[in-house]
């Protein structure tokens, strides 16, 4: 295979976690190549939806290496997302492949061939950076509901303007039902379908945003196998505020 087409690493995936990986390796001086089936980085983003804001400050959405510009307390939008992930990618000179759909991933002759369309390449090491929730769930009933009943999903979803009058139904209670809701709520009847209950947390307390209060604790520090241990602390916790919670009612003897 010529030596252009062979690489130490390519990485699949040109969203934020494919350009860090990219950074990183651009700082050890390693041979990549960053490929993504999309004809621009951060594809993902520019299929949501017109009002989506980050829940997290700009001052936690930096990449590494580059600062989010703008107010570090205010809250990104979508497309502020988009222009910072093609600055990154600029600001380092990032030699992404759009275009570029990796059909196949084989391992030979201790290195893997990465097939693309005609035009295969070889590299020592694979990153796949492509995302946990690029193919929307939709349950099988969906297609039993009336021909009348308007359905679409969150990544199909744009704004109020495609729905037509009548009360809504959004299901699901993570941020994007949320903020989906709430926007609808402006202008549509709206009912929230959650799965299971959930203990909302103020967005801002004290002035500050809920981020702050965590990193200051230490929380958003925590390494995934700490987890479990810190969970059971946080459980024990609850269960003594709860008990003398009863006792103040006098609920216990």
């Amino acid at each position: 295979m010529p030596a252009q087409d062979r690489y130490d690493v390519a990485v699949i995936g040109a969203g934020q976690a494919g350009l860090t990986m990219g950074y990183e390796l651009a700082r050890q001086r390693r041979r990549f190549v960053i490929l993504d089936t999309a004809d621009s980085v951060g594809a993902a983003w520019r299929t949501r939806w017109d009002s989506l804001t980050l829940f997290t400050p700009r001052r936690y959405d930096s990449l590494p290496g580059l600062e989010f510009p703008g107010d570090p307390d205010g809250y990104p939008g979508r497309d502020e997302v988009i222009a910072y992930l093609e600055s990154y990618a600029q600001t380092f000179e990032l030699p992404v492949q759009t275009g570029s759909e990796v059909r196949a991933v084989r391992s030979e002759n201790g290195a893997f061939a990465l097939i693309l369309g005609d035009t295969p390449i070889e590299a020592d090491q694979v990153v796949v950076a492509t995302g946990p929730f690029q193919v929307p769930r939709v349950p099988k009933f969906a297609a039993d509901l009336d021909p009348t009943v308007f359905q679409t999903h969150s990544v199909g979803y744009r704004n109020p303007g495609e729905l037509p009058e009548g009360p809504v139904l959004v299901v699901g209670g993570g941020n994007t039902g949320f903020q989906i809701a709430e926007e609808l709520s402006l202008s549509h009847e709206v009912h929230l379908s959650i799965g299971a209950r959930q203990m909302p947390l103020p967005q801002r307390i004290a002035g500050r945003d809920l981020f702050r209060y965590l990193e200051a604790t230490g929380l958003t520090r925590v390494r995934a196998c700490e987890r479990p241990a810190l969970a059971s602390k946080q459980l024990a916790l609850d269960q003594r505020w709860r008990q003398r919670r009863a006792v103040e009612r006098h609920e216990l003897p």
